[in-house]
């Protein structure tokens, strides 16, 4: 007696045998796809993540471990003389200070051009801090190192205002007269 479907569109036992080659293919298909996905992703880390590591982690065999590293180019080291002799009374005494001074860079020539086109400038500011310094300021310990760094201070400031370069690494007393 040949087995008649129970009820239309319910599956009969010859529509739900399942095939050994779909479950073969289904067992060896998603391993297979893992397997792929983690070489993909295992040779995009090689290939993107070395320039973001130290070079303490870096891999052994790249190419940057074994150039030497260059030193950053810096212009050679450059002295402008102010020509000016600048005389101050010091605050709050009956002396006054003479000096006359000049300044290095490692600016290269943007700076030097900028020193010597805000000369006056730079005059006038120099005489302010000479304004603003005492007898006791300079004859205290490191006062003439002192006077000399605010000098740069304030010739770094008035140029990076007016020229956009603050590249003064010195200041230097050529002359120092006080009476």
């Amino acid at each position: 007696m040949a087995e008649a479907p129970l009820a239309p569109g319910l599956p009969t036992s010859e529509t739900t045998d399942v095939s050994p080659k779909k479950g073969r293919i289904g067992k060896i298909l998603i391993p297979l796809l893992l397997v792929a996905g983690g070489a993909v992703a295992g040779i995009a880390a090689a290939i993107f993540v070395p320039p973001y590591l130290p070079a303490s982690v870096s891999p052994i065999g790249t190419a940057d471990a074994a150039l030497p590293k260059k030193p950053p180019v810096v212009a050679p080291l450059q002295y402008v003389e102010i020509d000016n002799v600048f005389t101050a009374n010091l605050r709050d005494s009956g002396r006054y200070v003479q000096l006359k001074v000049a300044i290095s860079t490692h600016g290269g020539a943007p700076v030097v051009e900028a020193v010597e086109r805000h000369k006056i400038a730079i005059i006038a500011a120099v005489l302010s801090v000479l304004a603003d310094a005492s007898g006791a300021d300079l004859d205290a310990p490191g006062g003439r190192d002192g006077l000399a760094r605010e000098m740069r201070l304030a010739i770094n400031d008035l140029l990076q205002r007016k020229s956009g370069l603050a590249g003064v690494d010195d200041v230097f007393l050529t002359s120092f007269i006080v009476q």
